[in-house]
């Protein structure tokens, strides 16, 4: 059974619609609450305390994802991941070079979190080598409809199978 690490929203959790599509494909799953804003050494007890397969995350738990599976080299979901919002992050690692897979959702409707920057950062951050897909929902807003995260991961499951 892989493990997967799941981080949650700003003041948010693991929604049980979420826990059960997870799951369903068979996941162990390791949801910790994580105070973002008022723990500066949140990023590194996370790196400290978890020895998973792969990160689901989003918004700040996407932002706390990028930067956990960059640096633990692991294959990372990441729904409109909070990346603009990087300078909140009172820990931010030096990253290798990515290796592993990295799924990338942005909602082209999200207000919350700008999804042309994070979009542009993803562009400054990364050459053509790193293995990154980005996939840009035209309708979708800053909250995840739950047939939208069951597609999502499905699509980073057979992806993981298929890539070496």
């Amino acid at each position: 059974m892989n493990k997967v690490l799941y981080l949650h929203g700003l003041n948010s959790t693991l929604h049980q619609d979420r826990r059960e599509v997870l799951e369903k494909y068979e996941l162990e799953i390791f949801a910790p609450q994580v105070d973002y804003e008022g723990n500066p050494n949140a990023l590194q007890e996370l790196l400290d305390s978890y020895e998973v397969d792969m990160v689901v995350g989003s918004s700040a738990g996407g932002l706390g994802g990028y930067y956990f599976s960059g640096v633990k080299q692991l294959p990372a979901l990441l729904f409109n991941p909070a990346l603009p919002f990087r300078h909140y992050m009172k820990y931010i690692p030096d990253l290798p070079p990515r290796t592993k897979f990295l799924q990338i959702v942005l909602g082209a409707r999200d207000e919350d979190v700008p999804p042309q920057k994070s979009f542009d950062f993803l562009t400054r951050e990364f050459d053509k080598e790193v293995p990154m897909e980005i996939h840009w929902q035209n309708r979708l807003e800053h909250r995840i409809p739950i047939d939208v995260f069951e597609h999502e991961l499905i699509y980073f499951l057979n992806k993981l199978e298929s890539t070496p």
